[in-house]
């Protein structure tokens, strides 16, 4: 038993010793409740932050054009969704413009591009990553020169093909740049492919920078700061720059600055490049006063003064559009046919044909006659000052331009805008050569004319008459096409 004894106390022993050694390693000593810990004043505390405006857009005076419509561009892999631009869409709508995409689905839109561009007082371009096409660019320069408006914005966060959004990293391609600066060269603008940034001064991050240098210039109206978040510059030779930065904003390409700007006109005032899409999105658009510039954005885009000429075919009218014609002949199955596919492509600008039975007195008008005298279409006809063959003493017809010619296998288009109105007519030698003249304006619109300002000539049938046009076409200076 004595024997049995010492074994159990050996291992208790044994058993006891780690036990004791880890307790005297590690013991500490008698355990005391840590001081009371003194928490900061919560709401006392005071987090910094950026000037906000009012979230109310001001509509303030109402632009000259109403019921105007602005396109936005989502055919060329424009990386932004429509939903980012709602300060301005809301903006426009409420000066009762309307908004229409062009989709990238062609399919879907026989017109495209360059059609729309003949109706649309403005158009919208974001991040395009999609070359424009070169009838394309020469579409845009032509809208821009008989001073349809042009916004083309890109931002340094939608830059490169796989570029997540708030990614600074230098390793973009640039292909937005690229593509835009394609349509913008001939319009004397460019985009620098950099970000601008402020160490000195900036709202939470030294890429979101504080502007308050601006040239006098409607879009600046009523601005002190202006806060734009990693903006690309934009350069122009002859255009003004708007929105300056310090001469602490750097490039990001060059780290240096002075001179820099973030948004710029071209030479003409009608199209604008801008650094920076993010201002528009909540709660960006309620720092300092982007509020008031988005307020001048759509007043810039809906404040054109764009006439519109036979290159807008069949896009030359701005509202209803009675149709008045001729009491010698009645509108055939034929005619109406025509005229249907006409109204099909004006209801894409909103408007519609009517068929009123008494002449109206004022609103836009297609007046459809033939060379043979009409008194009912007269006063409609008088303001074109063109001398039908009946009226003179050589059988001749007459036009603006084109001097004296034979009648025959001639169609002619005119247009005359009266104050708000515009007056389009159409006048040919029978009902057969009106049916073909008007099929030519409604589907290829001045494709078998010769055009020179306000007229056209147009074959409708077999003569001398357009052969005659033709060698008087040839002596036309082609540059002045719908110039006038």
């Amino acid at each position: 038993m004595r024997r049995g004894a010492v074994l159990i106390l050996a291992g208790l022993g044994l058993l006891l010793i780690p036990i004791a050694g880890r307790t005297i390693w590690y013991y500490r000593g008698i355990y005391r409740p840590p001081e009371q810990i003194l928490l900061p004043a919560f709401s006392e505390i005071t987090i910094p932050q950026p000037p906000i405006t009012d979230t109310r857009i001001v509509l303030g005076e109402q632009p000259p054009h109403v019921s105007s419509v602005v396109l936005i561009d989502a055919a060329h892999s424009n990386r932004f969704e429509i939903s980012e631009l709602e300060t301005l869409t809301r903006a426009l709508s409420a000066r009762g413009a309307a908004v229409q995409i062009l989709d990238s689905n062609a399919e879907s839109d026989q017109l495209g591009l360059e059609g729309r561009l003949k109706y649309v007082s403005a158009y919208i371009v974001v991040a395009p990553f999609d070359a424009f096409t070169a009838p394309e660019v020469e579409a845009v320069r032509r809208f821009v020169e008989r001073d349809g408006r042009l916004l083309v914005i890109l931002d340094p966060t939608r830059s490169g093909p796989d570029t997540q959004l708030f990614d600074f990293s230098d390793e973009t391609s640039g292909d937005d740049v690229t593509v835009a600066n394609r349509l913008l060269e001939p319009l004397d603008l460019a985009f620098s492919n950099n970000y601008l940034y402020d160490l000195v001064e900036y709202e939470g991050n030294f890429r979101n920078v504080f502007f308050k240098k601006f040239n006098d210039n409607p879009l600046t109206k009523n601005l002190s700061t202006v806060t734009l978040y990693a903006a690309r510059s934009v350069y122009t030779e002859d255009g003004t720059p708007l929105i300056m930065g310090g001469e602490t904003v750097f490039s990001s390409t060059t780290d240096s600055g002075g001179g820099l700007s973030a948004a710029a006109l071209s030479p003409n005032q009608a199209a604008l490049a801008l650094g920076d899409l993010t201002f528009f999105q909540p709660p960006y658009d309620r720092v300092t006063d982007n509020r008031q510039f988005i307020k001048n954005l759509a007043n810039f885009l809906l404040g054109g003064k764009r006439e519109t000429t036979l290159e807008d075919l069949p896009f030359v009218f701005s509202g209803p559009v009675a149709v008045i014609q001729s009491g010698d002949f009645a509108l055939q199955a034929e005619t109406l046919s025509a005229l249907q596919e006409i109204q099909a492509t004006l209801r894409a600008a909103g408007i519609e044909l009517i068929f009123p039975e008494e002449p109206p007195a004022d609103g836009d008008r297609l007046v459809l006659g033939l060379f043979d005298p009409d008194s009912d279409l007269e006063d409609f006809l008088a303001p074109l000052e063109i001398i039908l063959p009946s009226d003179d003493p050589d059988g001749l017809l007459r036009v603006p331009g084109f001097g004296a010619l034979n009648p025959a296998g001639i169609g002619v288009v005119a247009i005359v805008h009266d104050n708000t109105y515009t007056t389009l007519a159409l006048l040919a030698e029978d009902e057969e050569r009106l049916l073909t003249l008007l099929e030519n304006i409604g589907f290829d619109p001045l494709e078998d004319c010769l055009v020179k300002g306000a007229y056209g000539l147009c074959k409708v049938g077999e003569g001398e008459g357009f052969d005659a046009a033709d060698e008087f076409e040839f002596d036309l200076d082609f540059e002045e096409v719908f110039s006038d």
